[in-house]
């Protein structure tokens, strides 16, 4: 029996080549030095040539498949080379755990992953099974760990040996047993500078795991298309449509899931739908709980949502007022969220900025579901307030409160990490910079309690980077220092665009996750000329403003201790104004309060009287 490959030359998106499997060598002669040249997975036969002759595409193909040699795809993603080749020494661990020998397996550098090719023989797959995918990603899940399960989907392909890797400038080599167990990651990379076409080991096998083939597969009822409504939230049915994309997968299947929630569609029926699309790339249990997740946490995503703003058209019926989230409700369901808000118990969740900053009599308190702005100039000590804050510093008594602290996740991304550490544990301890660095142990371990409620990283992500670091570590607030440094879409273009995409982006997720977020932003060039602090001063002001249920501003000088906080803006609450007075620790503590809500100003004492 003939068997045929489908190949793709330069990248997996040209495919379309279906030839004889002996063929595909010829192929990697001619273009494998300068090119990628990726084959499939799975061999095909006489049927899906003429199917192919048809359709010019393999994608609906649900006829027979056969599979020689079974492929183990260990994937780079954003682990370090070392991280990389450890997985990979990890997954041959487990192959001698199930008593597979090196004999029966070829490793190969991808040119920046690894792959591992085992023998067909220590399998034995069902041969021409129209269900096959199904059955060999089972059994490659039940088996392995830390592996890529999409390189077993139905049209799956891989990259060849001895091609370019045109990513990284480095050729998918082969290597022995010894090599991979004893190189260094970057002796790998110097041997994949040119190709290895001449080093071939084969591969055998005797059955030996034959016992461990998953031969249950789920089953999958194939839907037929209809003509779909063009103007309601395209977004989501591009979404669905172009079916689950690697490095997106999770993230997407949560806004449909969301977008099926809002309109009331039961979770069974949304399970079925999403395992349709699926197709199969997720494990089945990971995609129902996915949907359980999105339902039980009632997320929603709307039209400044990065991901759906991917797939944004201007024809949608929410394209120009960007109200996707907005949602209608009669006063009894209002009434319901009024005494569900009034009878919530927020311990541990919120951040009293009156009790902290000694601005007695004023309502400043900042709740779950509130973006608030820090504005300032550099200098200022936007950051040193917002430490304050979140290290439940007490301005007025100058003591740390444990009461006043909550899980924060602190995204510094001006400052390194164990600089913020150091500046958190001279705040914590009241001790100066020297004081610190001469006695930092003793200090930690005498104030850790005081810190362990701070998780800090110091790399500039994305609004979706964001979203994800929050679902991992759950936090209670979340540190954005600061708004200039995040990664925004390439179609979001100004510095007012930019803020504004990126205020909005963290209301919406304040809301959706039911936190606080602090994001802290620079002055505007106007503010910069005249030194007129007020609501306007702050960089790209009318989008901060729009977006933020609190704005805050710190005025002084680099080189001058006194400083003055002042809430600009408070939706639900007082005005105020503070002096502080920097300190060597770090700590802004407290001069004079002035209140401000009424528009006059007087002095209060330590009791607001």
């Amino acid at each position: 029996m003939s068997f045929f490959n489908e190949v793709a030359i330069g990248s997996p998106r040209n495919r379309g080549l279906l030839i004889p499997e002996e063929q595909v060598i010829d192929v990697i002669i001619e273009h494998g030095e300068n090119n990628a040249v990726y084959k499939s997975l799975y061999l095909y036969d006489e049927e899906a040539k003429e199917y192919f002759k048809i359709r010019k595409t393999l994608k609906d193909f649900i006829g027979k498949r056969y599979i020689k040699n079974v492929l183990i795809d260990i994937d780079k993603g954003q682990d370090s080379d070392q991280h990389t080749l450890n997985k990979t020494k990890g997954v041959l661990f487990e192959l001698e755990e199930l008593n597979v020998s090196p004999e029966s397996y070829q490793v190969f550098f991808s040119g920046t992953g690894y792959h591992i090719m085992i023998s067909g023989e220590v399998f034995n797959f069902p041969s021409g099974n129209k269900d096959l995918p199904f059955i060999v990603k089972e059994t490659m899940n039940n088996l392995f760990s830390e592996i890529d399960l999409a390189v077993y989907n139905r049209t799956s392909i891989y990259r060849c040996r001895d091609t370019l890797n045109q990513k990284s400038s480095l050729y998918k080599i082969p290597l022995s047993y010894s090599e991979i167990q004893n190189l260094s990651f970057e002796d790998i990379h110097r041997m994949a500078a040119s190709r290895r076409h001449y080093f071939v080991e084969n591969i055998w096998g005797d059955g030996e795991l034959e016992d461990k083939i998953a031969m249950t597969v789920p089953k999958i009822r194939t839907m037929e298309s209809s003509v779909e409504p063009k103007n309601i939230v395209p977004c989501v049915q591009k979404m669905y449509s172009l079916g689950p994309e690697k490095g997106s997968r999770n993230n997407t299947m949560m806004r449909i899931a969301s977008h099926f929630f809002r309109h009331g569609i039961p979770s069974v029926a949304t399970k079925a739908s999403l395992l349709e699309w699926n197709n199969n790339q997720l494990r089945e249990d990971l995609v129902l709980k996915k949907v359980e997740d999105t339902y039980r946490g009632g997320y929603k995503y709307g039209c400044q949502d990065e991901l759906m703003m991917k797939y944004c058209k201007p024809n949608c019926i929410y394209y120009k007022r960007k109200d996707y989230l907005v949602d209608i409700k009669n006063s009894e369901d209002l009434q319901s969220d009024l005494a569900a808000r009034l009878e919530t118990d927020f311990t541990g969740r919120t951040i009293d900025l009156a009790r902290q900053l000694g601005v007695y009599m004023t309502d400043a308190t900042i709740y779950p579901g509130e973006l608030v702005t820090i504005f300032g100039s550099t200098g200022a000590n936007k950051t040193a307030l917002a430490q304050n804050i979140v290290l439940g510093y007490n301005a007025n008594l100058d003591i740390i409160e444990s009461e006043l602290q909550i899980p924060t996740l602190f995204l510094s991304l001006e400052l390194s990490g164990f600089v913020m550490h150091r500046r958190n544990l001279q705040i914590v301890s009241g001790g100066s910079k020297d004081n610190v660095i001469k006695n930092y142990k003793e200090l930690y371990q005498h104030h850790k309690d005081d810190l362990s409620h701070i998780a800090i990283q110091s790399i500039s992500p994305s609004v979706q980077q964001v979203q994800e670091k929050i679902r991992k570590f759950q936090p209670k607030c979340v540190v954005v220092d600061y708004i200039d440094l995040i990664d925004v879409p390439y179609n979001v273009r100004g510095e007012y665009e930019k803020l504004n995409y990126i205020s909005h982006s963290f209301s919406n997720m304040a809301v959706n996750e039911d936190i606080i977020i602090i994001q802290i932003s620079q002055v505007s060039r106007e503010y910069s000329r005249s030194q007129t602090m007020d609501l306007y001063a702050a960089k790209g002001s009318g989008a901060i403003e729009n977006a933020s249920r609190k704005v805050l501003g710190i005025t002084g000088k680099s080189d001058d201790p006194e400083k003055k906080v002042s809430l600009f803006k408070n939706s639900d609450g007082d005005l105020f104004d503070v002096e502080l007075e920097w300190q060597p620790s770090f700590r802004l503590k407290k001069k004079n309060i002035f209140n401000g809500g009424n528009g006059k100003f007087q002095m209060v004492d330590e009791r607001g009287v």
